[in-house]
């Protein structure tokens, strides 16, 4: 069977996903859509789709469709995939699924109300280094964990209109890369945090643009977090155990991880070389659709839940204005 795929919004990372949907098996890109039907035709072209439209609602009322992916930004998140769910058809999204836990709550019940499959596309967590680093910790093999580091920053051009710094398009480094280590940590403890801290560096849209996050947990961890728009950081991320530690290199794709002792001698490496890290989210995403589950072993909803509600926390602290709400539109 093959998988029938549509995308809404067409900016760089759809243009990624395309790619490397191309190379995947089973699996073919059936339409795409932009407000703009001039981009829509131009990316249907480039990447082979056999229908565009100027119209998000349009394609997702496409009965040749089985599977959308939404790539438009965060604000316009909850609205799309909502419509997708009321319609039948399986949503990958990009994350953060919504800006707000009480939307992020309402999509998957919807999704599990319709029984359609709904994943938030988090695909560092389908990597197999981000995969073997977990069962090392979840083997003993570093002992109890204590503590968690992971950063990611990016060094973007000020510009007010942008995705990144408007408040209107849910901008800020949490909401862009803040999610990666957010994720990373509660994901390698499978456990949500007892406590939550930060702070950031508001810019003169009102968004972060700089950040630092503090985590507690009940087993006893603590998380050490940072992101930002303004500065490039290193993205190795570490984990440190009673009897260990593991590094997990270029954490939010990693392809390598290796495990080290109490005395810091290296015991076992990994390593897992592919041309984009996109293939993995895919074809897990194709499995589930294939299966007809409706959530993600490796992503699953109480993740995204978690995830949004840290972030609603830090938000409301900050008074960070940068959570618009859903908006309507075609």
């Amino acid at each position: 069977m093959s998988i029938k795929y549509g995308i809404v919004g067409l900016g760089g990372i759809a243009s990624r996903f395309a790619r490397v949907l191309n190379k995947a098996e089973n699996v073919e890109l059936v339409a795409v859509a932009a407000r703009d039907k001039g981009k829509a035709e131009a990316f249907a072209d480039k990447y082979h789709a056999k229908k565009s439209y100027g119209s998000y609602t349009e394609l997702i009322d496409d009965e040749e469709v089985d599977a959308v992916y939404v790539a438009l930004t965060h604000n316009f998140h909850c609205d799309i995939v909502k419509y997708c769910l009321n319609k039948g058809k399986a949503v990958l999204c990009e994350k953060p699924l919504t800006t707000a836990k009480k939307d992020t709550e309402e999509l998957i019940a919807l999704s599990r109300k319709k029984n359609v499959l709904l994943m938030e596309a988090m695909w560092m967590k389908c990597i197999p280094a981000y995969r073997k680093a977990r069962e090392w910790v979840r083997a003993g093999k570093i002992g109890k964990v204590k503590l968690i580091s992971a950063s990611f920053g990016n060094n973007a051009d000020f510009n007010p209109d942008s995705r990144l710094f408007n408040p209107k398009l849910a901008g800020g480094s949490v909401y862009d890369v803040g999610v990666y280590p957010i994720h990373f940590a509660t994901g390698i403890l499978n456990e949500k945090p007892e406590a939550v801290d930060g702070l950031a560096t508001i810019c003169e849209t009102g968004v972060d643009e700089f950040a630092v996050i503090n985590m507690s947990f009940k087993s006893g961890a603590l998380a050490s977090l940072s992101c930002g728009l303004t500065a490039y950081t290193n993205r190795d991320a570490r984990i440190f155990g009673t009897i260990g530690n593991i590094v997990v290199y270029d954490f939010f794709g990693s392809q390598k991880c290796e495990l080290y002792d109490s005395e810091n001698n290296l015991k076992e490496c990994f390593g897992e070389k592919v041309e984009d890290g996109f293939i993995y989210e895919i074809e897990h995403f194709n499995e589930l659709y294939l299966s007809k589950k409706t959530e993600s072993e490796l992503i699953p909803h109480s993740d995204s839940i978690i995830c949004a509600e840290i972030v609603d926390g830090l938000m409301k602290k900050w008074g960070s204005d940068n959570q618009e709400g859903c908006y309507i539109y075609n």
